[in-house]
């Protein structure tokens, strides 16, 4: 995400991809109150390559001391000096020209570095291993959600819009929505439900190591959330035999499972982000990944819909969509 230093005030701000500068207030990303300023003086932009300078206002625009005249472009680099209407002002200096991304923003940022944080899928705040906050996209719905981990209903996930304050640690960031995200590619039409997962268990249940299966492997590892993935999808085997339908089958309170494992809600909840994260490292352009874990009414389930549960070398459950 490029951002620019306001040399007035000695403040960075990130560029939004289509950002605008001018006098009045409402309509533009960032407010120059200076009368010889345009209402909508000048728009920077990126255009899949490059960062891109327009200048639209009547008084002029400066690049290092190069005039641009109404209409005039120039592509930015990295400590271009940029004025608007008037030289002898302070202007803005360009420091980071990256692609526009999703990210959050420091907002007790010192002059001397700026770190935001970059957003991907599944983020665990302020880190994976000590973590307050999750913050998770929803691709079918195309929204960016936050939740506290130390909370059980699966309703306090707000919404995250462009702008919105986002605290942890005793730190406070903003929001920052750069990228639209449109429906996926037919090329990228691989779901999470294509994969067959494969658990499998050591004898005494100490250690789970995950498989996925589909026309490769896929090696996740032995990892402590895989055994909260297991524990799920015996709950859908066992009502699956009881013959149960699908959408009814393996559906746990939360406490239930929580209670099963030894854990409190909180370090549940962790298991639960770790796991989906993991996947979603691990499968990026892989749809359906909401589908992992599923949530409503204080419930959750696995819900993945082929599976198999091998403790030692003996297969003891399976998904009713898989034959041996």
């Amino acid at each position: 995400m490029a951002y620019l230093l306001d040399v007035a005030t000695e403040n960075y701000f990130p560029l939004a991809p289509h950002h605008t500068f001018g006098r009045l207030a409402a309509s533009v990303d960032t407010h120059i109150d200076k009368p010889y300023v345009s209402k909508l003086h000048a728009a920077i932009e990126w255009n899949g390559s490059h960062w891109r300078l327009k200048n639209l206002g009547l008084n002029g625009t400066w690049v290092n001391g190069v005039s641009l005249n109404q209409g005039d472009t120039r592509d930015l680099s990295i400590n271009d000096e940029i004025h608007f209407a008037e030289q002898t002002d302070p202007g803005f200096k360009v420091t980071n020209l990256a692609p526009p991304a999703d990210m959050l923003w420091p907002l007790e940022n010192s002059s001397a570095q700026i770190e935001p944080i970059y957003l991907s899928r599944y983020h665990l705040l302020p880190n994976a291993d000590q973590p307050e906050l999750a913050l998770f996209y929803n691709e079918q719905t195309q929204q960016w959600h936050q939740e506290a981990l130390n909370q059980q209903s699966e309703h306090e996930q707000p919404e995250l819009n462009d702008g919105d304050l986002v605290q942890f640690s005793n730190s406070h960031w903003q929001f920052v929505r750069a990228q639209i995200y449109g429906p996926t590619e037919a090329k990228a039409s691989r779901h999470i439900n294509d994969y067959e997962f494969i658990f499998n268990m050591s004898m005494d249940e100490e250690t789970t190591q995950l498989e996925l299966h589909h026309q490769q492997t896929l090696d996740l590892a032995v990892r402590t959330h895989h055994y909260l993935l297991l524990q799920l999808a015996r709950h859908r085997a066992e009502d699956a035999e009881r013959g149960l339908d699908s959408k009814s089958q393996g559906w746990v309170y939360a406490d239930q499972l929580a209670a099963e494992l030894g854990l409190d809600s909180t370090h549940m909840n962790i298991q639960i982000f770790r796991a989906r994260k993991q996947l979603a490292d691990s499968l990026p352009d892989t749809q359906g990944q909401q589908c992992l874990l599923e949530r409503r009414g204080g419930k959750i389930r696995f819900g993945c819909e082929k599976f198999k549960i091998y403790k030692g070398d003996k297969l003891t459950l399976k998904s009713p969509l898989v034959s041996c």
